[in-house]
């Protein structure tokens, strides 16, 4: 499964990784260290995918992680992707209150699971000062003790008048073993000393052959490592970590593969140029995955739903056929979850925040020459948020857009199928079949908020009479089904069958 969607972090240090309860039983919490990377898109004139930030940054953070040699004391979020993006060569970017609010929502998420130090790591050179300012604010207004660390600031910046950016397209074109291609954009740089200056499109980078990519990157990793375990001593009465970095062994510097299926689909895959050369962008489908991080129960990790998302994802656009114009977006990870927020682990979205990441998302696929989008959703609690905003997106920016749901239903029995809608047989049959090493069926149990034959109209969902619910009304373990029904035999033929349906409906969508 490809690291970019929740993290590019050891399981042992992924906050997405972990079970609710694994995370609310952690002591000593006060002492822990949660680092939130923020990652943008742009072409930064290195010739190579939009997503370079992510693939550059990711890397190194797991590497000085590594070497500070401090598991037990860090938790990595999956990154924040949507942040400033404020010229032509920067992609799926929001605007400055939009990212900041997102921001603001996921460290106080983070504090409501009893954590209360943040770090952000931002590799994006127009998101710098929304970071310093969402620190400074989650300082003051939520009392958490919070850290920034930028790339630019061990050796590997992306900004245009950053004088590494060498170094840094080095380690990137060996991350990726791609040459970076020449671009035929001129670059557009104006009052550079006038602060914040107007950088339009950088200049091209001119790779440097003289440059060893292992060296500085291993260079960087341990500048990062030992920034990390400062931060981790940083007003606490443990001793400081020694942080030391073992030489870099080449063979691990790249980024652990990604879908082979789905990654070709990827528009941040693309550089710049790839993406402006799509033919037939009006009649090609764009699908924009959304998920959630948050409790699954005992037994299922916080970032289930954008699992399951990927495995979907991964097994049905290889059923497409190969010249079919189907490609995916930046996936929206964080959610509408504040339903589970009563268990340690649930990052939540306002309906705000998250319908302002699909106008924005959806407008600049829009700029980019696509007129047709599908939201793939994998969490319910977004549903309602994203049916209401795809609405405005067809009337406001005439796309034609949907929802790409209702495309399969697993045979259940009827009490599974009514009120089995969370961390139930499903999704934990699924998770068996696709990611098995993340689920503990050992702490798999069943809580049913109601039965099928009981007397009464009123019900949780679905219903011409229902009620507003937060889980910890209707379960202890965060369940709402019974997960102890759930076997990886089940999980194989339904995700067979579901991402089969799943090709067949997006295939219709090309018509």
């Amino acid at each position: 499964m490809s690291p970019l969607w929740l993290a590019n972090a050891d399981p042992a240090t992924a906050w997405a990784y972990q079970t609710w309860s694994d995370l609310a039983a952690r002591l000593d919490k006060a002492n822990h260290l949660v680092v939130l990377p923020v990652h943008g898109f742009g072409d930064h004139g290195m010739g190579l995918p939009l997503d370079v930030e992510e693939v550059v940054g990711s890397a190194l953070l797991r590497a000085a992680i590594t070497a500070a040699n401090q598991p037990a004391r860090l938790l990595v979020l999956p990154p924040l992707r949507f942040g400033a993006a404020p010229y032509a060569h920067s992609h799926f970017g929001v605007d400055a209150d939009t990212a900041l609010d997102a921001l603001h929502e996921i460290v106080a998420s983070v504090k409501a699971s009893g954590f209360s130090r943040v770090l952000f790591f931002n590799t994006s050179p127009w998101n710098t000062e929304l970071v310093s300012t969402a620190a400074l604010d989650a300082r003051t207004q939520l009392d958490l003790r919070t850290y920034v660390i930028g790339s630019a600031g061990v050796g590997l910046g992306f900004h245009p008048a950053d004088a590494n950016r060498a170094r840094t397209q080095s380690v990137a074109a060996r991350l990726l073993a791609r040459v970076p291609a020449p671009s035929a954009t001129p670059a557009e740089i104006r009052d550079a000393e006038f602060r914040p200056g107007f950088f339009g499109q950088p200049a091209a980078v001119i790779p440097d052959p003289a440059l060893d990519p292992e060296q500085v990157f291993s260079h960087s990793a341990a500048v990062l490592a030992g920034l990390l375990s400062e931060v981790l001593a940083h007003g606490t009465s443990l001793p400081a970590p020694t942080a030391t970095l073992a030489p870099v062994d080449p063979s691990s510097l790249a980024m652990p593969p990604p879908s082979v299926d789905a990654r070709p689909r990827e528009l941040v895959a693309l550089t710049a140029d790839q993406l402006a050369a799509l033919p037939h962008k009006d009649r090609a489908l764009v699908i924009i995955p959304t998920c959630a991080i948050e409790q699954h129960g005992h037994h299922l990790p916080l970032g289930t739903d954008a699992m399951l998302n990927q495995l979907w994802l991964a097994r049905a656009l290889p059923r497409l056929p190969a010249d079919a114009p189907v490609f995916v977006a930046p996936p929206i990870t964080y959610g509408k979850s504040n339903e589970h927020m009563d268990f340690a682990g649930t990052i939540t979205l306002s309906a705000t925040t998250l319908r302002r990441q699909l106008l924005a998302l959806a407008a600049h696929l829009k700029s980019l020459g696509f007129a047709r989008i599908a939201v793939f959703n994998t969490h319910g609690g977004n549903s309602a948020t994203l049916v209401s905003t795809l609405r405005d997106i067809q009337t406001m920016l005439g796309l034609r857009a949907g929802m790409l749901s209702g495309h399969y239903r697993p045979v259940q029995t009827p009490q599974e199928a009514v009120f089995g809608f969370h961390a139930g047989e499903w999704e934990t049959s699924l998770m068996l079949a696709g990611a098995p090493e993340f689920v503990r069926m050992d702490r798999a149990v069943c809580e049913y908020p109601a039965r099928v034959d009981e007397p009464g109209a009123l019900r949780l969902e679905g219903a011409a009479a229902v009620f507003a619910w937060k889980t910890s009304d209707v379960s202890q373990s965060g369940v709402i089904g019974d997960a102890t029904l759930a076997t990886a035999e089940k999980g194989a033929r339904w995700l067979e069958e579901s991402s089969a349906a799943l090709a067949r409906k997006i295939e219709t969508l090309l018509a």
